[in-house]
């Protein structure tokens, strides 16, 4: 009976003086089972979060805020771009500008719906006063990039513009030969067109945008 005494007497004081320390694994598993628990939206959301103040690489400088991603993490086509623009830096949500409005028209042109498809971009962080950014910069970005294609459903990546492009498919090829071409990555189908901002600029690429999408569409039953 003493030594039960004495037992209890003891494990009382080990919790009172080493409580937080002793709770530790029984935490860590809780917190284990919640991410267990946890949908792809959640693990995405929490994920975003977790990153909100990186500063892996230059780019955060200036920035007013990390622009993670919109859309829905079953869809079956994603489309990426290279940096968000000045208004997306502004909002915190990608492709919310001009170039936005476009890209959602192509994607309803495909019989597709914007909420129902995938949007980021290779850079989380609008480069400080639009400066050239360095294609180096992706070696710490990427990992942002491949942790929300864990969660994301999608076979299909369009990577839109020459930056995107050439990393997706791992290419120093300009944008009009890797056009013509499709990649891997991760796991998932690369195809490249101009990006929307391009688009904007040179109306007469629209064709080759959609001709492009369309062969997407096609690889994608396949």
């Amino acid at each position: 009976m003493a030594e039960t005494a004495f037992s209890k007497s003891l494990a009382h004081t080990l919790r009172h003086t080493f409580g937080d320390i002793l709770d530790l694994p029984v935490l860590e598993a809780k917190k284990k089972s919640s991410l267990n628990a946890a949908s792809p939206a959640q693990l995405l959301t929490a994920y975003a979060a977790e990153i909100r103040y990186c500063q892996n690489c230059a780019l955060h400088i200036g920035r007013q805020n990390l622009v993670f991603a919109r859309g829905d993490w079953r869809a079956r086509i994603a489309f990426v771009g290279d940096f968000p623009s000045a208004l997306d830096d502004k909002n915190g949500e990608p492709f919310s500008d001009e170039s936005g409005e476009l890209l959602n028209k192509m994607i309803l042109a495909m019989k597709l719906k914007p909420e129902e498809s995938y949007l980021t971009n290779i850079y989380k962080c609008r480069p400080p006063l639009n400066q050239r950014f360095e294609p180096t910069y992706f070696d710490s970005c990427e990992k942002h990039l491949q942790y929300q294609f864990s969660q994301v459903k999608a076979g299909m990546i369009i990577a839109m513009g020459d930056a995107a492009a050439r990393a997706l498919a791992r290419s120093e090829s300009p944008l009009p030969v890797l056009r013509r071409q499709t990649f891997e990555w991760e796991g998932r189908k690369v195809l490249c067109t101009w990006h929307p901002r391009d688009l904007l600029e040179n109306p007469a690429k629209k064709k080759e945008a959609w001709d492009d999408l369309q062969r997407a569409l096609r690889e994608l039953d396949t």
